[in-house]
C-alpha cells in the first residue's frame, strides 16, 4: 500500500517535471527565443551577419561602387572605387556600417518586414540565405574620383547637385579612407588628426564668410536698392576688434566700387556699409529666408549637430557694434554645412526654390533584371524669387569671369569666399553649371585652413571638365 503510494507520488512528481520542461520548450521557441537572438553575447548573431549576401551598389550609370564577394571561406564586401566613399560608406561585421551602406541597410541586407505567412517559414524555419536588393545612387562615379584626384591631400569637401531634381552627383570629403582595408586600419583611423570618418559635406558646421554677401545681395535686390550707388574705399580692410582683418578676395582696379562690384570681387567694406544705407534689409530674416536656422540635410545621414560657433577667436567680450559688423560679414554665429550651401546655389541656378537633396535613386529585388525607380518627388521650398535669381545669376557669371581673368562662356557662375571658424580659414567655391538646354548643376568646394584661391579654381575647372560629360 505504502509502495504503490510512493510510485504515485513519484510519477506525479515526474509528469510534473516534464510539464515544466514542455512548458519551458514551448516558451523557449516561441516567445523567449527571440531574446536569446538579441543577447550581445550569442554568436549566432554573428554567424547571421555574416552569411547575409548584401546587395550591390552602383552608381547613376551601372558602374559598380559595392559588391559583396564569396570567398571560400566567408563573404566579404569589396569597394572597387574607394573615392566614392563619402557616399557609400563602408560595411563591416566588426565596426558596423557607415554612409550610404548603412542608410539602406534595411534594402542591401534584405531585413524587410515579414509579409505573409510563407514568407515566415521561408526566413525562420527553413533558414533561407538571406540575400539583400542592389541600390543605384545617383552619384557619378567619373566626377567623384576627378573630385578626389584633384583635392588630393587637401582637407575639406566638395558637393554637385542636380539644381532641378535634387540628385547629388558628387558627395567628397577629406581626408578619406579605404572601406577595404577598414577593419585593419580601423584603430589609426579613429585616431587621425583629420578625422576621416567625419563627413565635412555633411556634417561640417563653418561659419558663412563671404559666402554671406550672396545673401545680403539677394536681400538688396529683393529690397529694390540702387545697385548702381558707387561706395568710395570700397578696397578697403575690415579691421575688427578681436584682430580679425577681412579683405578683398581679389584686389578690384579701383577703389570706388558699385556693390555687384563688390560682389564679384570679395569685397567686404560695401556690405559692412550696406544695412546702414537700405534699412529695409533685416539681417535676421534674410537669414531664416535661407534655411540657415533648419539646415538642409540628407535623409539617413550623419546630420550636422547644433554649435555655438564662437563669435570670434578672443575670449574677450565684444562691443554690441563689433559683434553687429561680425554677424553682417558672416563672422557671427550662424554656420552652415557645404550641402546646405549646395542646395542654396542650386536654388539660384534655377527658379529660385531649393529641391531636397537626395542620392537613392532605384533598387533591385533579389533575382531582378530591371531597376525599380525609387526617386522621391523631392520637396520644393522658394527661398528666391525668379527675378532676383536670374539677377544673382548674372552677378555670379560675372563673378566667374574676373576669378578666371577670362571672358566666361555664359554657360558657369561662381562666387570665391572666405570665412574664418576659430582661429582657421575656410575658402569656398560656390557655383552653378547651367546648359543651353536647360540642364543645371549646383556645386560647393571648400578647403579648410587654406586661403589658396589657385588651388581651389583649379579644382573647380577640373570639376567643371567633368560635368560638361555629364
Amino acid at each position: 500500500m505504502h509502495l504503490a503510494k510512493g510510485f504515485r507520488h513519484l510519477l506525479a512528481g515526474a509528469l510534473a517535471c516534464l510539464l515544466v520542461i514542455a512548458l519551458s520548450a514551448t516558451y523557449w521557441a516561441i516567445a523567449g527565443g527571440r531574446s536569446l537572438l538579441l543577447r550581445d553575447d550569442n554568436p549566432r548573431n554573428f554567424l547571421a551577419l555574416a552569411a547575409i549576401q548584401r546587395g550591390s551598389i552602383y552608381d547613376r550609370n551601372d558602374r559598380l561602387l559595392a559588391e559583396t564577394i564569396v570567398l571560400s571561406s566567408a563573404l566579404q564586401r569589396h569597394y572597387p572605387r574607394p573615392a566614392a566613399y563619402s557616399a557609400v560608406g563602408y560595411y563591416s561585421l566588426r565596426f558596423g556600417a557607415g554612409g550610404a551602406e548603412a542608410a539602406y541597410d534595411d534594402l542591401l541586407s534584405g531585413s524587410r518586414q515579414v509579409s505573409s505567412l510563407a514568407d515566415y517559414f521561408e526566413r525562420n524555419l527553413l533558414r533561407s540565405t538571406q540575400i539583400g536588393a542592389d541600390i543605384r545612387l545617383s552619384i557619378d562615379a567619373d566626377l567623384q574620383h576627378s573630385l578626389t584626384a584633384s583635392m588630393s591631400d587637401a582637407r575639406g569637401a566638395a558637393v554637385v547637385l542636380n539644381a532641378w531634381t535634387g540628385e547629388i552627383h558628387a558627395l567628397l570629403s577629406m581626408p578619406g579612407f579605404d572601406p577595404n582595408t577598414l577593419d585593419e586600419d580601423w584603430d589609426a583611423l579613429v585616431a587621425a588628426a583629420g578625422q576621416p570618418f567625419f563627413n565635412r559635406a555633411l556634417q561640417g558646421n563653418y561659419q558663412l564668410g563671404g559666402t554671406m554677401y550672396t545673401v545680403l545681395m539677394a536681400e538688396a535686390i529683393a529690397s529694390s536698392f540702387d545697385l548702381s550707388q558707387p561706395f568710395s574705399q570700397a578696397d578697403a580692410l575690415i579691421e575688427l576688434e578681436d584682430g580679425l582683418t577681412i579683405s578683398c578676395v581679389i584686389a578690384p582696379d579701383a577703389p570706388d566700387l558699385t556693390l555687384v562690384d563688390a560682389y564679384v570681387y570679395g569685397c567686404p567694406a560695401p556690405f559692412q556699409a550696406l544695412l546702414p544705407r537700405e534699412p529695409r534689409i533685416n539681417l535676421d530674416a534674410a537669414l531664416q529666408g535661407f534655411a540657415f536656422d533648419d539646415p538642409i540635410t540628407l535623409s539617413g545621414f550623419p546630420h550636422p549637430e547644433p554649435i555655438e560657433a564662437p563669435a570670434a577667436p578672443s575670449a574677450e567680450p565684444l562691443a554690441d557694434e563689433t559683434r553687429k559688423l561680425r554677424a553682417a560679414l558672416g563672422q557671427g554665429n550662424v554656420t552652415t554645412t557645404p550641402l546646405h550651401m549646395a542646395a542654396l546655389m542650386a536654388a539660384i541656378a534655377t527658379d529660385g526654390s531649393v529641391r531636397s537633396p537626395h542620392l537613392q535613386t532605384a533598387a533591385r529585388p533579389p533575382g531582378a533584371r530591371q531597376w525599380q525607380e525609387t526617386a522621391p518627388n523631392p520637396a520644393i521650398t522658394p527661398v528666391v524669387s525668379p527675378d532676383v535669381a536670374k539677377k544673382l545669376q548674372a552677378m555670379l557669371r560675372q563673378s566667374w569671369s574676373v576669378l578666371r581673368n577670362a571672358p566666361g562662356s555664359g554657360k558657369v557662375g561662381a562666387q570665391a569666399a572666405i570665412s574664418w571658424s576659430g582661429e582657421e580659414s575656410q575658402i569656398w567655391l560656390n557655383g552653378f553649371s547651367a546648359s543651353a538646354d536647360g540642364a543645371a548643376y549646383a556645386f560647393v568646394l571648400v578647403l579648410e585652413d587654406s586661403a589658396d584661391l589657385s588651388r581651389l579654381l583649379a579644382i573647380g575647372q577640373a570639376l567643371l571638365d567633368v560635368l560638361d560629360s555629364l
